[in-house]
């Protein structure tokens, strides 16, 4: 027999897989030499999961790439998300005092995205000894 899994569970779930993708992302951007296996060792999951995540960050832009010299992932040096700040110039742009409103308001998003992330952060933090007894329970 299948259970169906609760809407808690999941959340929890998307919270662990971006969890890991920010994780993988905060590590081939810093030092350290980070392979398929050495990432799949700190995350506590399959090499197969990290292509996985690695294929994910290509999708959202990351221009990530495999150091052949150093044998590790990697992201292109000087790699910053795009800001949301600008505006194209077409005729179907607003005018300028509608194009003020809209960057207060794209702040404002921002802004408040941020702290979702910080708060899923914190949420993903506080349920992780869930998950570990809930992994162990299964084993």
């Amino acid at each position: 027999m299948v259970t169906k899994r609760t809407d808690a569970d999941r959340r929890l779930r998307q919270c662990e897989r971006l969890s890991r993708l920010l994780r993988v992302l905060r590590l081939i951007m810093g030092p350290g030499r980070w392979d398929a296996e050495a990432l799949s060792r700190d995350l506590e999951c399959s090499r197969r999961t990290v292509h996985r995540i690695l294929q994910t960050l290509s999708l959202a832009g990351v221009p990530w790439y495999y150091d052949e010299n150093t044998k590790a992932y990697r992201v292109r040096p000087g790699f910053k998300f795009p800001e949301l700040g600008a505006v194209n110039e077409s005729p179907c742009a607003p005018p300028a005092h509608d194009r003020d409103q809209l960057k207060k308001i794209a702040q404002r998003l921002l802004s408040d995205s941020e702290r979702l992330v910080e708060s899923m952060r914190t949420l993903c933090s506080l349920l992780e000894p869930e998950v570990n007894s809930s992994r162990a329970k299964l084993r």
